[in-house]
């Protein structure tokens, strides 16, 4: 067996006499209901930019790669899909397990906050979170009508949308995908 266990005692320190929380890596964190968070995701899917979102998953990927205590490379991708889906889980994200098709890395995450019907928000964070945790930039999309997510190379995201939104199953986007390669 791994050193591969998540530790969250004491990953968020709560100083109530100055009034504020900070995550294990000393990052000040705010605690928001969905039901504000919700409208603020919204009105920035709608214009198309997610980048807040992105960048809170780049800030997540760096909380997981120290709680792995190396680089994410030199892991098991179960060590890092545990590492992630702990952070995740401590953040409300909801919970992260990996699924593989052939050669495509599938994300699913159960529990999603409710925050936009494509969950294009989701998608954002994970993209921002992976990121970090390869070394190179990496899409996430969502699947439409599921709460799975296809890692894929930014190039090649928005076809893999259009494929999704247009009914495509994941059988036949990761064939469509294989078949490319």
């Amino acid at each position: 067996m791994t050193d591969s266990s998540f530790d969250p005692g004491g990953f968020f320190q709560f100083d109530l006499a100055h009034g504020n929380v900070r995550s294990r890596g000393g990052s000040r964190v705010l605690v928001v209901s969905e039901d504000v968070l919700a409208p603020l995701i919204r009105t920035a899917v709608g214009q198309g930019d997610l980048t807040a979102v992105r960048s809170l998953g780049s800030q997540l990927g760096t909380l997981v790669s120290a709680s792995l205590g190396k680089n994410a490379a030199g892991r098991s991708p179960g060590d890092v899909i545990g590492h992630a889906g702990a952070v995740m889980s401590l953040y409300g994200w909801g919970r992260l397990r990996l699924e593989q098709w052939g050669d495509a890395m599938v994300l699913q995450v159960d529990a999603l906050p409710p925050l936009d019907p494509d969950n294009l928000a989701v998608a954002a964070l994970l993209g921002g979170l992976f990121s970090t945790l390869c070394g190179s930039e990496v899409a996430c999309v969502p699947l439409a009508r599921s709460t799975k997510y296809i890692m894929v190379d930014p190039t090649v995201a928005e076809q893999i949308w259009t494929w999704s939104k247009s009914g495509e199953s994941l059988a036949s986007i990761a064939s469509k995908l294989a078949v490319t390669q």
